[in-house]
């Protein structure tokens, strides 16, 4: 029951769920339930300007000003992800999972083959991202499965524009 409740609603720690405490409905109750929110319901445009990043884990938005190469998109800044942090963004209607190893960034489908389990909200211990629903590993190198050798995940290619992280769509 569990997963289908992740696959619902998102995980406790999720994209889903720092997005609904961020609009105002809380961590498991109701949209505008008060007591599942911890408060008031807050609207989005009583918020600082970079809520969103914060609530996101982002520390710093997205830079506006550069123009990314043909066939790229500016994603977030490159200190907006700590190393070691992996996360969710989506590009042209397409979640990919960014990670950053030690300054060095990786874009992969954010679909694990194996349950279509989020693998932006999975760990990362260097090079390999750990699915979080049922532990499926890969490497964001190449996207090849640690667990099931036959299996891979599409990885796309990044490049660092000024201080923009940019994916290959």
């Amino acid at each position: 029951m569990s997963l289908l409740r992740d696959l619902m609603i998102g995980r406790e720690n999720g994209l889903r769920a720092r997005l609904r405490k961020l609009f105002g409905q809380g961590g498991g109750g109701a949209a505008g339930d008060t007591k599942a929110s911890g408060g008031a319901h807050t609207a989005a445009s009583d918020r600082p300007p970079m809520a969103a990043e914060r609530a996101l884990n982002l520390g710093v938005e997205a830079p506006k000003d550069v123009t990314p190469p043909d066939g790229y998109e500016v994603v977030l800044h490159k200190d907006g992800l700590k190393s070691g942090q992996v996360i969710e963004v989506i590009i042209a209607g397409k979640a990919i999972a960014v990670a950053n190893v030690n300054g060095q960034y990786f874009a992969l489908s954010n679909a694990c083959p194996h349950a279509e389990g989020p693998l932006g909200e999975g760990s990362l211990d260097g090079h390999t991202l750990t699915c979080p629903y049922h532990g499926w590993k890969f490497d964001i190198r190449d996207g090849g499965c640690l667990t099931s050798p036959g299996d891979k995940v599409r990885t796309y290619p990044v490049q660092i524009v000024r201080d923009a992280v940019c994916v290959a769509i």
